[in-house]
């Protein structure tokens, strides 16, 4: 029907209705059908005897709900009456049958089937046996009364809701239940694809029996870097323990250490005074080689400083409950610490390679972890070793997890709350080459006077100078790199670096880089307008910002490629608001590797502001590029990482795939056809050299080859953006030369002259076009002929058109101007030519005939035209004259 498909569900005859013949198992029990099932549990909430339920399992389906409500009647409770009971018995026989359906669903393959096909049809139960289960009438009334009330599947919907259902209709509530396990099961199923299993690992503790502690992990990977980088020993975080402070947990386990060794107080102040905790290993190193120590006493003491550690990790999060929240907000990731201080504390694999890692067949978290734990692991992954301080991290958060459910978000959520319900099923990605942004090098300027900067992240990065406080020098250094990407990776290497402290740190990845983003992006499409019309073009779409996940930037990003995310968003059904709802959660509950997509978000808020501001798409100028360019697509930016080194041109690198939901998905499902589509590798991009100068001395050199003045070894050695310029020149050049000689062709033709002549007039025109200007020229008043000095009036006549034979002596009287002559339009006629009378004038005497020569200007001299009398004239010689 109008509005949506409507299926009718029939009596116990139906494969979906709640009474059909099919048995259900339950604890050791059988059961005919979900309805047997139902009523049968309802009489065991009133402890009726068991023989009376077997005797209710006896019964026909059609019979069973009349049959338990006799039973009832003779067993109700002291003080109770049927309608004491009738809402407790109508709210229990809906669970009890919720939960018959969800058995028989696990049992009933063809239930199964046949419910999914319903797909997002209107279930309407027509029994007449139970109207509150169905709709009270056969299928044939209801159709009757869909086609006379012209019903569609959403006004019937709303017609079954308890206010406002008419008399004689039922409450239908077996299609609600059937529609509802439907919902069920379908998001079960698309969960189970976007939440992968969670593995169980062991850790490096052990309990009392001497096994080890067994640790939940998925396969998401987090670095302790940024935002997470508090969580680490290796961070300075004061902190006190029994009175006494202590920089961080490695000053403490050092401290201790001296201190059991009976060090002097010189000693331990080294130890005391050290700022980096990175640098303890080194200088305790340097004071232990300076002192006479037994080399058994040493290491009994040594082996002691990973208990001393973990002591000082419990105290730690124990008494600072931010940092408790913190590590709950990883959820269930495996926790890396890549700290640089050479032990087995830390981990030697960088997030990149460690996610390329992961990406390999055969290859899962448990696997890493076993590499990390094993004192022996294989050659090509022995950089793995160690990463205690992340594993014991994973240890304290499975305690504090079985205490509080609650996890916070790394970052604040979007600032509309509508704002999610407000987008399209289109979604738009675009990249960190797009003009959306924040790396797009379009200059900017923060107030009016200032300098123009660079780029958004070049005012992210000196706003962020400022509230972290940093020297002139250091801001110089963050501030003074000509690339957007290169100024991010320096500031967030400045801040690793330096550090300002635990809250302020945690303030401006949540809250602060977050404004000064939505800041930056706001003055780009202000002073921009060719980009505002851009943003606002994409309508109320979603925006997904495609580029790796990284633990600095996975709030801001989508974390994957835009192919592998219309994949996986194939995969498992999601659409753009869904995405948006996953986008919008908090990391622990984010499957692994999703990012956050806050800086997508950030746009389609501006998006609104603007529009609400009335800027509209047809007022502003057009952004002449195509679309491929505006969104950055394909782009080798969706492979950054914003801590390391980014090279476009390295497109061994930039092209290997990494840990993604799609990935993991394919490798859980064993789809060969989704392994090939997360493991596509985008062809390189054909980069061209930009250096004239550079590619017109190779273009000379190319042309002294024909001569042997050069020798054609030096291509070996050019790049490959120099050849690809070189090519596109050398290809002008014979695209040149062959309209050349096609217009030769063309003008040799003997057979198209006309083709010629146009060719040779517009090669003539051109000529005089791009000729330079003549010189100038003296102007001289032109001497008046005397045969043009008239001392009468003159009378100009209308042009005749006379034939060129001999009869050229017309007369020109007004009856012949009259002569096959026609009223002109609109009412108009032609008037003749009438002479006035002129006054009489004295004609010149007349001269002999003489030639004159060129004068010495070199232009010829009017001839003298020898005139008559009148009364020398004949009547046709006086009126050719005249």
């Amino acid at each position: 029907m109008d509005g949506g498909k409507i299926l009718v569900v029939g009596d116990e005859t139906d494969i979906l209705h709640c009474g059909y013949s099919h048995a259900i198992t339950h604890e050791g029990r059988r059961y005919p059908s979900a309805e047997h099932y139902a009523q049968s549990m309802l009489l065991m909430q009133f402890k009726i005897d068991e023989a009376k339920i077997l005797e209710l399992l006896s019964c026909k389906s059609s019979e069973v709900r009349r049959h338990a409500r006799l039973i009832l009647l003779e067993n109700i409770p002291d003080g109770q009456s049927w309608k004491t009971l009738a809402d407790y018995m109508d709210s229990a026989r809906q669970s009890f049958t919720m939960e018959g359906l969800r058995i028989r669903y696990q049992q009933d393959p063809d239930f199964m089937k046949a419910l999914m096909a319903t797909k997002d049809s209107l279930l309407i139960v027509c029994d007449t046996k139970d109207v509150d289960y169905g709709i009270g009438m056969d299928e044939d009334a209801f159709i009757q009364l869909a086609n006379k009330e012209r019903l569609t599947a959403q006004s019937l919907d709303n017609m079954l809701k308890e206010r406002v259902r008419p008399p004689g209709i039922g409450a239908n509530q077996l299609g609600t239940l059937l529609m509802w396990l439907r919902y069920e099961e379908r998001e079960k199923a698309r969960n189970s694809k976007i939440y992968l299993p969670v593995n169980e690992v062991d850790g490096l503790s052990t309990d009392d029996d001497g096994s080890f502690l067994k640790l939940k992990c998925n396969d998401q990977i987090i670095y302790l870097k940024g935002i997470f980088r508090p969580l680490s020993n290796f961070y300075p975080l004061p902190m006190e323990i029994k009175g006494y402070r202590y920089r961080s947990v490695e000053h403490y386990a050092y401290e201790k250490l001296f201190n059991a060794l009976d060090l002097d107080a010189k000693c331990v102040e080294k130890v005391v005074t050290t700022v980096n905790p990175c640098d303890l290993k080194t200088v305790a190193r340097k004071v232990l080689d300076g002192q006479k120590i037994d080399a058994e006493i040493l290491e009994s003491k040594l082996a002691k400083l990973d208990r001393w550690r973990q002591s000082a990790m419990k105290q730690k999060f124990a008494k600072l409950e931010p940092l408790q929240h913190l590590l709950l907000s990883t959820g269930q990731s495996l926790l890396v610490d890549d700290a640089w201080s050479r032990d087995d504390w830390t981990c030697g694999a960088t997030e990149s390679g460690l996610q390329t890692i992961m990406a390999k067949d055969k290859v899962g978290i448990e696997q890493i972890i076993d590499w990390m734990c094993s004192t022996e692991p294989p050659k090509d992954v022995c950089h793995l070793q160690g990463n205690k301080c992340g594993i014991l991290l994973m240890e304290l958060r499975e305690k504090f997890a079985a205490s509080t459910p609650n996890r916070i978000p790394l970052t604040v959520p979007p600032v509309d709350p509508e704002l999610l319900g407000k987008t399209s099923p289109h979604i738009i990605c675009f990249t960190g080459e797009s003009v959306f942004s924040p790396f797009y090098p379009a200059q900017i300027r923060p107030e009016v006077g200032l300098p123009f900067l660079a780029s958004p992240v070049h005012y992210v990065a000196q706003e962020t100078t400022k509230y972290l406080a940093f020297k002139d020098s250091t801001a110089g250094y963050v501030n003074g790199a000509k690339s957007p990407i290169e100024c991010w990776r320096r500031l967030y290497e400045t801040i690793a670096g330096l550090g300002r402290g635990f809250e302020r740190e945690r303030v401006w990845f949540m809250e602060e880089r977050q404004k000064l983003i939505r800041e930056a992006l706001r003055l780009l499409f202000e002073q921009h307008a060719p980009l505002l019309r851009a943003l606002l073009e994409t309508g109320d779409a979603f925006l997904a910002y495609c580029v790796r996940w990284s633990s600095l930037d996975a709030e801001l990003t989508i974390g994957m490629r835009e192919s592998d995310l219309r994949h996986w968003l194939h995969s498992v059904e999601l659409d753009s608001k869904q995405l948006a709802d996953l986008c919008a959660k908090p990391l622990a509950f984010r499957p692994p590797f999703l990012g956050g997509n806050h800086v997508g978000f950030i746009l389609m808020e501006l998006r609104t502001e603007f529009r609400e501001k009335g800027a509209s798409v047809w007022a502003l100028p057009e952004l002449i590029l195509d679309t491929l360019t505006v969104l950055g697509s394909d782009s080798p930016t969706e492979n950054l990482m914003a801590d390391e080194t980014f090279d476009v041109l390295d497109g061994e690198t930039n092209g290997l795939p990494w840990a993604n939901p799609l990935l993991l998905l394919a490798k859980h499902t064993k789809d060969a056809g989704l392994l090939e589509a997360a493991r596509f590798k985008l062809p390189g991009r054909g980069l061209v050299s930009v250096d004239e100068p550079r590619i017109k001395e190779i273009l000379a050199k190319i042309d002294g080859i024909r001569t042997g003045k050069t020798n054609a070894r030096f291509i070996e050695n050019l790049a490959t953006e120099e050849l690809r310029a070189v090519l596109a020149h050398l290809m002008a050049r014979v695209r040149g030369k062959a309209e050349e000689c096609k217009k030769t062709d063309s003008i040799d033709d003997d057979r198209h002259p006309a083709a010629a002549q146009v060719e040779g007039r517009d090669s003539r025109r051109a000529a005089k076009m791009h000729a330079p200007p003549p010189p100038p020229q003296q102007c001289r008043p032109r001497p008046v002929s005397e045969h043009r000095e008239f001392f009468g009036t003159y009378h100009h006549r209308p042009t005749v058109r006379m034939s060129a034979g001999a009869d050229r002596g017309i007369n020109f009287s007004g009856d012949h101007w009259n002569q096959g002559r026609t009223p002109l339009a609109r009412g108009r006629s032609h008037t003749p030519w009438v002479p006035k009378e002129t006054r009489e004038w004295t004609p010149l005497a007349p001269t002999p005939k003489t030639t004159h020569q060129q004068g010495p200007q070199g232009r010829p001299k009017q001839p003298i035209v020898i005139t008559r009398g009148d009364d020398e004239l004949s009547d046709g010689e006086l009126l050719d004259s005249e």
